[in-house]
């Protein structure tokens, strides 16, 4: 087995061994001829003694100090070699040289063979964050209510104003939910630390809402409505949830999903709301 950078004649035996990894597929496949010819970003593979890729991975930078390792993918014939975890440190080396200070990756709970193989690194999990997600415009129960249609909630979703970017992004990183979370927001799958800038392009673009005494940071992309960063207190938690779905809905998004931090009250807030819970651990190493 050799690790070497992958090239655009790897995609075929990529998309062959990463095509059914979950029940529902994997993104890898759609995904791997861009991201080789993607120079931000480094894809490695793992190759046989005919020099085919058994396995794949890939690191990123999110901020200039900031890497992102995803799409781990290890070829079923070859698994339980140690391979995913030596190729973390290949990863890692090229996050170092290339100026970052700390890698991070995301691993679903429920995935023993993966957190098994990141514990053989030098990485340790710092944080659990909760994927609550659902299917929109269909009629469902109102969980607070008498088992007739879902209500609205009492509040509503306003944007947000750029002026106010430095006094959320201080909030954040002091808050209960921010420090859970080390400050991290979500983009997409990935998560970086939130930054002040981060809050004044949500503004500018009209993803940031502010819902109550709440703060929320959304993303729109296909029909689906993500909430990458949620500030809510206990009480008005369930409302603030219920009022983001409310304008997911309004927006005419098909699917809702949010991120929030390890904290019971906004985890149960996303159960009420009929959201389905995915918890995964966030894994970091400092460079």
């Amino acid at each position: 087995m050799e690790l070497r950078t992958a090239r655009p004649d790897d995609v075929g035996p990529i998309a062959a061994f990463t095509t059914g990894t979950f029940d529902w597929g994997d993104y890898v496949p759609e995904s791997i001829a861009g991201w080789i010819d993607d120079q931000s970003g480094y894809v490695l593979v793992a190759t046989d003694g005919n020099d085919v890729p058994v396995a794949v991975g890939r690191a990123e930078l999110l901020t200039p100090r900031e890497a992102w390792l995803h799409a781990a993918r290890v070829h079923p014939d070859w698994r339980g070699r140690g391979i995913a975890s030596q190729m973390a440190v290949d990863l890692t080396d090229w996050a170092r040289d290339h100026g970052a200070l700390v890698a991070r990756l995301l691993i679903e709970e429920d995935n023993t063979p993966s957190i098994r193989n990141i514990n053989k690194t030098a990485f340790r999990k710092t944080s659990v964050v909760h994927r609550g997600f659902r299917t929109l415009n269909q009629p469902g129960p109102d969980l607070n209510g008498n088992g007739g249609a879902r209500r609205r909630s009492p509040l509503t979703a306003r944007e947000g104003n750029r002026a106010d970017a430095e006094i959320i992004a201080a909030v954040w990183s002091a808050s209960e939910a921010g420090r859970a979370l080390r400050g991290l927001i979500a983009q997409s799958w990935s998560f970086y630390r939130l930054r002040t800038t981060d809050v004044e392009g949500a503004a500018r673009e009209g993803r940031l809402w502010e819902i109550g005494s709440a703060w929320a940071i959304t993303s729109e992309d296909e029909g689906r409505f993500n909430v990458v960063m949620l500030d809510a207190s206990p009480s008005d938690a369930p409302d603030v949830v219920r009022a983001l779905v409310d304008l997911a809905n309004d927006r005419g998004a098909s699917e809702f999903s949010a991120w929030v931090a390890d904290c019971s009250w906004l985890v149960d807030a996303l159960k009420a709301s009929a959201c389905e819970i995915e918890p995964s651990g966030i894994y970091a190493q400092a460079l």
